[in-house]
C-alpha cells in the first residue's frame, strides 16, 4: 500500500539539491536569487544550504498571515508562494533554527528554475529510478487508486486535499515501506549520492537548546538537524530521523547506525500511531 509520507519528501528534495549541486548546476552557498527572479527583497541573502537546514528565517506555516498552522486545506500554488513570499521573515537568515515547510517549498521552486521541469519530474529521474523506488511519486494525487491507503482523523477517513500535489518538496510525497528502506540503503550504498555528499543529509548543520526542540518523548528525542533529516535518537538509539505528519497521515523513516538497522512506518491515522509502532520495536 501507499501512504502520505509528509515531510519525509523534504528528505528526498535535500537529495535532489545535492545532486544538482554535485553536477554544478546550483551551489548551496549562493543567494537563491540568483535563480528565483521575483523574490521579494526579504530573501535577497537566502541560501539553499540554510533553506535545507531550516535556518533561512522563513516561517512555518502558522508564521504566514493568511495560512493556520496546520495546512489542511492549501490554497493554489501561485496563491501560497505569494502568501509566503510577502511574509515577514520571524528571524534573520543564519540566525538559528526555525522549522520552515515554507522554506522547502521555495527551494523546489528553485529546483524548477534550474531544470526547466516540475519537480516531480526531476525527483523520479534523480532520486526514485535510482533507489529503485517503483512505488513512489511526488507532484500527483493518487487517492482512489486500490494501492493507496485512506488517511483517517480520529477513526473517520479523511480525504487529502487536492492541492497538497502543488507543494513540491515539503509534503507531497507518496510512498510504501518497501521504498523507503530502498532509498536509505541506496544512501548509504551511493547509488543516488556520491558519500562525501549523503553525509551532509546526516551533518549537524543546526543544533536544539536543551534535549529537544521537539518530539520530546521518551520514544523520540531530537537534537540536531542536517539536510531534511533529524539527528537524535529512537528509544535511546542513536538515530537518523525523518518524520512525517499531514493531515489524516503519520510516517517515519530512519536508521540505527549501530544496529545498522532501518525502520519505515507509514500510518493512515493521525498521532499518535507512529509511537503505537515504536512500542513494538525491540531494540534490546
Amino acid at each position: 500500500m501507499r501512504f502520505q509520507a509528509g515531510s519525509i519528501s523534504k528528505l528526498v528534495l535535500s537529495i535532489v539539491v545535492l545532486e544538482l549541486a554535485e553536477r554544478q548546476e546550483l551551489h548551496l552557498q549562493e543567494p537563491i536569487v540568483r535563480w528565483l527572479d521575483r523574490a521579494p527583497p526579504q530573501w535577497r541573502t537566502i541560501t539553499l544550504h540554510e533553506l535545507l537546514s531550516h535556518t533561512s528565517g522563513l516561517g512555518h506555516w502558522g508564521d504566514i498571515p493568511g495560512l493556520p498552522p496546520i495546512l489542511a486545506t492549501p490554497p493554489p500554488r501561485d496563491e501560497l508562494v505569494a502568501l509566503i513570499a510577502d511574509a515577514a521573515l520571524v528571524r534573520a537568515p543564519g540566525d538559528g533554527w526555525h522549522y520552515s515547510g515554507p522554506g522547502f517549498l521555495v527551494a523546489a521552486l528553485v529546483v524548477e528554475a534550474v531544470s526547466r521541469r516540475p519537480y516531480g519530474d526531476v525527483a523520479a529521474e534523480l532520486v526514485f529510478r535510482p533507489a529503485g523506488m517503483l512505488e513512489t511519486t511526488s507532484g500527483e494525487l493518487p487517492i482512489g487508486r486500490p494501492d493507496v491507503a485512506t488517511g483517517h482523523h480520529e477513526g473517520r477517513p479523511l480525504h487529502v486535499h487536492p492541492s497538497f500535489a502543488d507543494i513540491p518538496g515539503s509534503g507531497d510525497l507518496w510512498t510504501a515501506t518497501e521504498d523507503l528502506i530502498r532509498l536509505n540503503q541506496a544512501l548509504r550504498a551511493g547509488q543516488i549520492l556520491l558519500p562525501t555528499a549523503s553525509a551532509r543529509l546526516w551533518t549537524p548543520h543546526a543544533t536544539f537548546r536543551g534535549a529537544s526542540e521537539e518530539g520530546g518523548d521518551e520514544l523520540i528525542r531530537l537534537a540536531a538537524y542536517g539536510y531534511g533529516t533529524f539527528l537524535g535518537t529512537i528509544k535511546g538509539q542513536d538515530a537518523r530521523i525523518n518524520p512525517g505528519d499531514n493531515p489524516g497521515y503519520q510516517s517515519l523513516l530512519a536508521y540505527l547506525p549501530d544496529k545498522d538497522l532501518d525502520v519505515a512506518v507509514l500510518c493512515n491515522e493521525d498521532a499518535p500511531s507512529v509511537n503505537a509502532a515504536l512500542d513494538e520495536l525491540p531494540l534490546g
